[in-house]
């Protein structure tokens, strides 16, 4: 593909972000735009993404999905509108309160009204600190994710199985009709074990119905280089589905008074499923702003590299699919000249070496 004259990304024709523009290539709108690029690129070059879904024995298969059914549509990237940092509306019906954004919402460009995929991007460094010292194959990837990812989570499972209202009542209502106060920490500490098996029930029953939700593209460098291997980026998608497992496998110590954020993570998604269930909408806000536990807000939960690499392991995460040469067919028209990365003072103290020489060899 022949270079473009003006700095741009593949795939990505039509969007809300003008990659002309030297402020669409800073660190907060790269990390998102560039996997986009790369999922189109994949597409065009008819590579599947490594999609983790939840099967029938309620652990996670990693498949091969085509792009086109990530994006939920044959129409070409050309024709596509991609909308970051925007609301996905047909979610709208489910919330009394403000639908927050997500990452990307993915749109038909000749019908703006046509709403195709929301999807949430984690772009991820492999190996992380926990891995870095082990073998290739034990490398794995830190996932930090925020409640704007389990609120989307929520509703996208909702958005499924909106014809099955009168059957989710029926799993949840024996232990959520007694809920007193969902804040109470006391209650909700006696309430977890039968509301763990409650979600259990419902995702066991209703897992055939999960699509592609979070877009985790990975770097891979070698080591804890700043070096990227030659086979250096991948893409791994996760279902809405399969995304619990990353709480509910945390939820063991159920009888402790204690609630960990994975269990508030689990907590908060049974009472928005039912609340919407039995009300037809839910007040978000009050679910992931509120019952906090004594826990700060600023984070749902973060999985360690050690942890997500027995939910991701396979050969494309020992060796991604794309190499790096690949990048320069990626990134178009000299946009990478618009990267400015953090001047982080570790970082620089690491590359300024000549700093700790002495003039003699010292041994380290």
């Amino acid at each position: 593909m022949r270079e473009s004259m003006t700095a741009s990304l593949y795939g990505i024709t039509h969007s809300n972000r003008n990659f002309s523009d030297p402020f669409y290539w800073g660190k907060n709108q790269f990390n998102s735009s560039f996997p986009v690029a790369l999922a189109c690129y994949m597409r065009d070059q008819n590579i599947p993404g490594n999609y983790l879904k939840l099967n029938d024995d309620m652990e996670l298969s990693c498949v091969d999905l085509d792009f086109s059914s990530v994006f939920d549509t044959q129409i070409p990237n050309s024709d596509l509108f991609f909308q970051f940092e925007s609301r996905y509306t047909p979610f709208s019906v489910y919330t009394n309160d403000e639908l927050k954004p997500i990452d990307l919402v993915i749109k038909s460009r000749v019908d703006e009204e046509t709403f195709l995929r929301p999807l949430e991007i984690k772009l991820t460094t492999l190996p992380d600190n926990t891995t870095a010292n082990l073998s290739d194959k034990e490398y794995g990837c830190e996932l930090v994710i925020r409640n704007p990812t389990t609120r989307y989570m929520a509703l996208s499972m909702i958005h499924a199985c909106r014809n099955h209202f009168d059957q989710i009542r029926e799993i949840f209502d024996p232990v959520c009709h007694s809920v007193r106060d969902w804040n109470n920490q006391s209650e909700m500490s006696a309430k977890k074990s039968a509301l763990f098996e409650c979600l259990e029930l419902f995702f066991q029953t209703f897992h055939h119905l999960q699509s592609p939700l979070l877009m985790q593209p990975v770097w891979k460098t070698i080591g804890k280089s700043a070096v990227l291997a030659e086979n250096c980026l991948d893409i791994f998608l996760w279902s809405d589905f399969a995304l619990t497992r990353l709480f509910m496998s945390s939820t063991e110590e159920k009888d402790s008074e204690k609630i960990s954020r994975p269990e508030r993570t689990a907590l908060r998604m049974a009472r928005c499923i039912y609340e919407v269930a039995s009300r037809g909408k839910v007040y978000q806000q009050s679910i992931y702003d509120g019952m906090t536990f004594n826990t700060l807000n600023d984070k749902e939960f973060a999985i360690s590299g050690a942890r997500t690499n027995a939910f991701m392991r396979c050969d494309r995460l020992t060796t991604p699919i794309i190499t790096k040469d690949k990048i320069k067919e990626i990134i178009l028209g000299g946009g990478q000249k618009y990267l400015s990365p953090e001047r982080r003072f570790d970082a620089i103290i690491f590359f300024s070496q000549e700093l700790f020489n002495s003039g003699e060899d010292d041994e380290v």
